[in-house]
This record gives structure tokens, C-alpha cells and sequence, in this order.
């Protein structure tokens, strides 16, 4: 930025009090209804439709992995990313 440029007009001063108790984002509920459908599926392993979600094959496999240790189901399920492809598979 140019030194001419006064900064102090980018900010507004705001009460501490009034500032959301959570900041950033939240835990989506979408991914941990992906892992209840698979377990409840019974099937030994299932790809999940990474273009359908409009994520990108890492970020689907990270949240999964968060919704599976959320859930406590670590014993159950596991998820694999072989190539651009996210897999549920059974334990």
C-alpha cells in the first residue's frame, strides 16, 4: 500500500461485548450422515461421489476422517483416497 494512504478509515471501532461467542466456520453435519448411510448400508465398501459434493477429493477424505473419529467409529470404518477416488470401506 502507498504510505499517502490513511489506514485508520479501514477500521471501526466495535464493542467487545457485542462479538459472536464462535468464530470461523462450522462443522459441517453433511459428512457425518455420509458415514451413518454407509455403516447402515452394510455393503463392504463404497465410493463416494466426490463431483457431486464439489470439493476436492483431499477435502472430502478430511472431512470423513473428522466425522469418523467424531462419531467414535474409527473400529467400523475407514476412508481411503486412491488416486482422485474417496472410498468408505468396513473394518
Amino acid at each position: 500500500m502507498n504510505e499517502d494512504v490513511d489506514v485508520s478509515e479501514y477500521l471501526t471501532p466495535r464493542d467487545v461485548t457485542t462479538l459472536p461467542k464462535r468464530r470461523g466456520r462450522e462443522a459441517s453435519g453433511f459428512y457425518p450422515l455420509v458415514v451413518e448411510a454407509f455403516i447402515a448400508s452394510g455393503e463392504g465398501a463404497m465410493q463416494v461421489d466426490v463431483a457431486k459434493i464439489g470439493r476436492k477429493p483431499a477435502t472430502v477424505r478430511s472431512a470423513l476422517v473428522k466425522a469418523i473419529k467424531a462419531q467414535g467409529c474409527q473400529d467400523k470404518v475407514k476412508v481411503s483416497l486412491i488416486s482422485d477416488e474417496v472410498i468408505l470401506v468396513a473394518r
